[in-house]
């Protein structure tokens, strides 16, 4: 029997007047970037060591320029600076490897190939797929702002959801990752994100970024819940609020309460384990994956929690563990089923 919102998306395209082989596929602004940066040819990579922690490395001329070109493209002026000093992240890094069962490690050890610190990345995590002489995708780089992971993970998490949210003297959201709040939670979560990324395109389970149109709707991980990278037809049924989530945003206008709250509602007919996942079908992989093994193998927890007078309200808890993160739970369980 379909779900819900498979039924919803299929009646929204009667009602629309249109199929979803009718809807017209956007085109790629980064497929030229993804496929021709020299910063993201896999030949360029320093001599490979055995261990995924030991990789990382000073930011170098092929990946500043990759990352220049990227903002251009997305029409961003700052320009990024690589860390000097990386002696601080490889520790915290062994530590976060430390922590990592054998299997996640491997796959890591498989697919990222470099991490790059750096400061005023825009975002606090970008991910470069890698290719090989004839432009297959082979592995991935991630840059990471390193000024934006020197808060524990609850408040680095708080930090990013709050983002999409206009100030309120009385509301607020907070993200619970870790008890503790220790600094490598969020470390660990972004890595995690960016590894799914990673994976995700790689592995084949979702279109190439250097494909000039991305169709999502020949890949069975996101059908009935992405066409394109950035249109989902949730919107054309119960979902119509989900374009308006936008992250890292300088004057965010929409309330905490009532509309914000009820956002958080909405993601539990969903297969969005989070807020940041419903931004874009790319995000809903890397969500669902970090989240996973945040979640199901490294026993921690997703919590989102409503703050009002005092008071405190859990509204979204562990959402890869319900019934819409069904579908990806299966494929990751399969996933590191095949790396013993």
């Amino acid at each position: 029997m379909k779900s819900i919102p498979s039924l919803l998306t299929f009646v929204s395209f009667l009602f629309l007047g249109c199929s979803p082989k009718d809807f017209n596929l956007p085109e790629n602004t980064y497929a030229t970037w993804a496929k021709t940066s020299p910063g993201l040819q896999f030949d360029t990579i320093p001599n490979q060591k055995s261990e995924w922690k030991d990789r990382i490395y000073p930011l170098d001329a092929k990946r500043f320029n990759t990352l220049v070109e990227i903002n251009q493209i997305d029409g961003i002026e700052d320009i990024p600076t690589g860390t000097k000093d990386l002696s601080l992240w490889k520790k915290r890094i062994a530590e976060i490897h430390s922590s990592f069962p054998s299997p996640l490690n491997k796959l890591a050890n498989e697919l990222l190939v470099g991490i790059y610190f750096v400061s005023n990345l825009g975002s606090t995590g970008l991910t470069g797929i890698l290719r090989d002489k004839n432009g297959n995708p082979v592995a991935g780089i991630i840059y990471l702002d390193a000024d934006l992971l020197n808060v524990g993970g609850n408040d680095w998490a708080t930090n990013r959801e709050n983002t999409t949210f206009k100030k309120d003297p009385i509301y607020s959201i907070k993200i619970q990752l870790d008890p503790t709040n220790s600094l490598n939670s969020a470390l660990s979560f972004i890595i995690l994100h960016e590894l799914g990324h990673i994976v995700a395109i790689v592995k084949g389970y979702a279109p190439d970024y250097s494909e000039p149109k991305r169709d999502f709707r020949k890949y069975p991980y996101f059908e009935g819940v992405w066409l394109s990278e950035t249109y989902s037809p949730y919107e054309g049924s119960f979902f119509p609020e989900r374009s308006n989530i936008k992250f890292y945003q300088k004057n965010p206008t929409t309330p905490i309460f009532p509309d914000g709250k009820f956002l958080y509602k909405k993601l539990t007919n969903t297969q969005f384990v989070s807020l940041y996942a419903a931004t874009n079908a790319d995000d809903t992989f890397a969500e669902a994956f970090a989240q996973y093994v945040h979640v199901l193998i490294l026993k921690k927890e997703y919590k989102v929690i409503f703050q009002s007078k005092g008071e405190e309200e859990v509204i979204l808890l562990n959402p890869i563990q319900k019934e819409g993160g069904r579908k990806f739970r299966e494929l990751f369980q399969d996933l590191f089923a095949k790396t013993l």
